[in-house]
Protein backbone atom coordinates (compact mmCIF):
# COMPACT_ATOMS: atom_id res chain seq x y z
CA UNK A 1 0.00 0.00 0.00
CA UNK A 2 1.12 3.78 -0.58
CA UNK A 3 1.63 6.24 1.95
CA UNK A 4 -0.74 9.51 2.66
CA UNK A 5 1.28 11.98 3.49
CA UNK A 6 -0.92 15.14 4.78
CA UNK A 7 1.00 18.30 5.32
CA UNK A 8 0.23 19.74 8.88
CA UNK A 9 0.42 23.55 9.10
CA UNK A 10 0.25 26.46 11.47
CA UNK A 11 -1.76 28.36 8.99
CA UNK A 12 -4.13 31.61 11.11
CA UNK A 13 -3.41 29.56 14.97
CA UNK A 14 -2.02 31.36 17.33
CA UNK A 15 1.56 31.02 16.96
CA UNK A 16 1.89 30.58 20.70
CA UNK A 17 -0.76 27.75 20.92
CA UNK A 18 -0.29 25.87 18.21
CA UNK A 19 0.44 22.13 18.54
CA UNK A 20 1.00 19.56 14.93
CA UNK A 21 -2.31 18.02 15.39
CA UNK A 22 -0.33 14.20 15.60
CA UNK A 23 -1.97 11.30 16.62
CA UNK A 24 -0.38 11.50 20.05
CA UNK A 25 -1.57 8.21 21.02
CA UNK A 26 1.20 6.75 18.20
CA UNK A 27 4.23 5.85 20.29
CA UNK A 28 7.64 7.84 19.14
CA UNK A 29 11.52 7.41 20.96
CA UNK A 30 11.91 11.05 20.59
CA UNK A 31 8.25 12.56 21.58
CA UNK A 32 10.07 15.92 22.20
CA UNK A 33 10.16 16.63 18.61
CA UNK A 34 6.96 16.25 17.89
CA UNK A 35 4.94 17.67 20.99
CA UNK A 36 6.59 21.45 21.54
CA UNK A 37 5.05 24.43 19.98
CA UNK A 38 6.82 25.54 16.84
CA UNK A 39 6.28 29.68 17.86
CA UNK A 40 9.67 30.30 16.37
CA UNK A 41 8.91 29.65 13.21
CA UNK A 42 6.88 31.94 10.62
CA UNK A 43 5.56 28.52 8.99
CA UNK A 44 6.41 25.39 10.63
CA UNK A 45 5.81 22.40 7.97
CA UNK A 46 5.24 19.17 9.37
CA UNK A 47 4.12 16.01 7.39
CA UNK A 48 2.29 13.29 9.10
CA UNK A 49 2.79 10.15 7.28
CA UNK A 50 -0.25 7.66 7.66
CA UNK A 51 -0.69 3.53 5.56
CA UNK A 52 -4.06 2.32 5.41
CA UNK A 53 -5.11 5.50 7.45
CA UNK A 54 -2.85 4.95 10.40
CA UNK A 55 0.35 7.05 11.37
CA UNK A 56 3.45 5.30 11.08
CA UNK A 57 6.04 8.20 10.87
CA UNK A 58 6.33 11.99 11.18
CA UNK A 59 8.61 14.20 9.45
CA UNK A 60 9.41 17.99 10.20
CA UNK A 61 10.75 19.67 6.99
CA UNK A 62 12.66 22.99 6.41
CA UNK A 63 11.60 24.68 3.24
CA UNK A 64 14.73 25.54 1.95
CA UNK A 65 16.54 24.86 5.31
CA UNK A 66 20.37 25.71 5.59
CA UNK A 67 23.87 24.12 5.11
CA UNK A 68 27.16 25.34 7.21
CA UNK A 69 29.23 25.86 5.07
CA UNK A 70 32.03 24.55 7.15
CA UNK A 71 31.38 21.35 5.87
CA UNK A 72 34.05 19.89 3.78
CA UNK A 73 33.02 19.66 -0.20
CA UNK A 74 29.87 19.85 0.23
CA UNK A 75 28.12 21.13 -3.52
CA UNK A 76 26.48 23.86 -4.03
CA UNK A 77 23.03 23.82 -3.39
CA UNK A 78 20.69 26.56 -4.46
CA UNK A 79 17.07 27.39 -3.36
CA UNK A 80 15.59 23.95 -5.19
CA UNK A 81 17.28 22.28 -1.29
CA UNK A 82 14.69 21.21 1.11
CA UNK A 83 15.40 19.98 4.42
CA UNK A 84 14.97 16.66 6.48
CA UNK A 85 14.99 18.50 9.92
CA UNK A 86 13.31 15.36 11.80
CA UNK A 87 12.09 12.11 10.47
CA UNK A 88 10.94 9.24 12.86
CA UNK A 89 9.18 6.15 12.78
CA UNK A 90 6.41 4.82 15.18
CA UNK A 91 7.87 2.75 17.44
CA UNK A 92 5.92 -0.29 16.18
CA UNK A 93 6.84 0.33 12.86
CA UNK A 94 10.15 0.23 13.25
CA UNK A 95 12.41 -2.44 10.97
CA UNK A 96 9.39 -2.41 8.47
CA UNK A 97 11.37 -0.25 5.99
CA UNK A 98 8.89 2.37 6.98
CA UNK A 99 11.78 5.16 6.92
CA UNK A 100 13.21 4.22 3.64
CA UNK A 101 9.46 4.12 2.01
CA UNK A 102 8.75 7.66 3.58
CA UNK A 103 12.19 9.05 2.01
CA UNK A 104 11.24 7.78 -1.17
CA UNK A 105 7.61 9.27 -1.04
CA UNK A 106 9.18 12.69 -0.35
CA UNK A 107 11.30 12.16 -2.90
CA UNK A 108 8.33 11.31 -5.59
CA UNK A 109 6.58 14.47 -3.65
CA UNK A 110 9.08 16.71 -4.56
CA UNK A 111 11.39 15.83 -7.76
CA UNK A 112 12.29 19.78 -8.25
CA UNK A 113 13.83 19.40 -5.35
CA UNK A 114 17.49 18.00 -3.47
CA UNK A 115 16.78 16.91 -0.20
CA UNK A 116 19.18 16.35 2.77
CA UNK A 117 19.46 15.37 6.48
CA UNK A 118 21.56 16.23 8.91
CA UNK A 119 22.16 12.71 10.81
CA UNK A 120 20.43 12.13 14.16
CA UNK A 121 22.69 8.89 14.52
CA UNK A 122 20.86 7.64 11.76
CA UNK A 123 24.17 7.38 9.52
CA UNK A 124 23.84 3.74 8.17
CA UNK A 125 20.00 4.81 7.25
CA UNK A 126 20.64 7.92 4.96
CA UNK A 127 23.62 6.00 3.63
CA UNK A 128 21.70 3.33 2.63
CA UNK A 129 20.00 5.68 0.53
CA UNK A 130 22.46 6.45 -1.40
CA UNK A 131 22.82 9.89 -0.06
CA UNK A 132 26.17 11.55 -0.02
CA UNK A 133 27.45 11.92 3.60
CA UNK A 134 29.66 15.54 4.49
CA UNK A 135 31.82 16.05 7.57
CA UNK A 136 32.33 19.06 9.68
CA UNK A 137 36.23 19.32 9.80
CA UNK A 138 36.09 19.52 13.76
CA UNK A 139 34.29 15.73 13.75
CA UNK A 140 30.80 13.76 14.51
CA UNK A 141 31.97 14.76 18.47
CA UNK A 142 30.10 18.38 17.56
CA UNK A 143 28.51 18.37 14.65
CA UNK A 144 26.38 15.90 13.17
CA UNK A 145 26.83 14.36 9.51
CA UNK A 146 25.68 16.06 7.09
CA UNK A 147 23.83 13.73 3.99
CA UNK A 148 22.58 14.98 0.67
CA UNK A 149 20.53 13.14 -1.81
CA UNK A 150 22.18 12.36 -5.27
CA UNK A 151 21.06 14.28 -8.50
CA UNK A 152 18.47 12.59 -10.17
Amino acid sequence: MSLELVDLRRGDANRYSWVPPFNFETAYENERWWGDVPYLFDDPWYVQVLDGGAEVARVELDDPGGINPEYVDVPELGPERLEIQFLEVATAECGRGVGTRVVRALQERHPDRRLFAYSEEAHGFWASLGWERFDHPEGERFHRPLFIQQRL
